[in-house]
């Protein structure tokens, strides 16, 4: 997304992000989504363009059968590894077999060929599933002005 984006309130974001805003204030509560910006009682939640990132990918994989926790964490991962590499196309999240897990750029994952002897993390791997952030980011960039044409940026 471009910086012209403007930055969302929690309400606006959620619309955005086709999350229904009490099921995001449950996942907030829960504690499944520590990456959604922090506010204190009384202000507003505000939401930076990648900030967008954990709440749209959360939505997504709730749809997809993931639960709460599962889709907070990875979502979360994804959404912190794509603010760090804004240039990045895509980022992979890698499960090992004695359960770690880890956001990463695809390039730093071991082809699936290798994975028999190939360690990561100091296990091998179990499972990677990549995200295409790029795609993801215009599409949020599209919904956002979609929204604001139809709406304006007022909740």
């Amino acid at each position: 997304m471009d910086s012209t984006t403007p930055r969302l309130t929690t309400a606006f974001a959620c619309e955005v992000a086709r999350l229904d805003r009490d099921r995001f204030n449950e996942a907030v509560s829960d504690g499944f989504l520590e990456c959604v910006p922090s506010t204190v009682a009384g202000r507003t939640r505000y939401f930076e363009p990648d900030d967008m990132i954990s709440i749209w990918l959360y939505r997504e994989l709730m749809e997809g059968g993931y639960s709460r926790e599962a889709a907070g964490r990875i979502a979360c991962a994804i959404c912190v590894k794509a603010t760090v590499h804004p240039e990045a196309k895509a980022i992979a999240y890698v499960e090992t077999y004695v359960g770690s897990r880890h956001a990463c750029l695809p390039e730093d994952v071991p082809s699936a060929d290798q994975w028999d002897t190939a360690l990561f993390s100091g296990s091998d791997i179990r499972r990677v599933t990549t995200f295409n952030i790029e795609k993801m980011r215009r599409l949020i960039a599209h919904a956002t002005a979609e929204k604001l044409r139809t709406f304006g940026s007022e909740d």
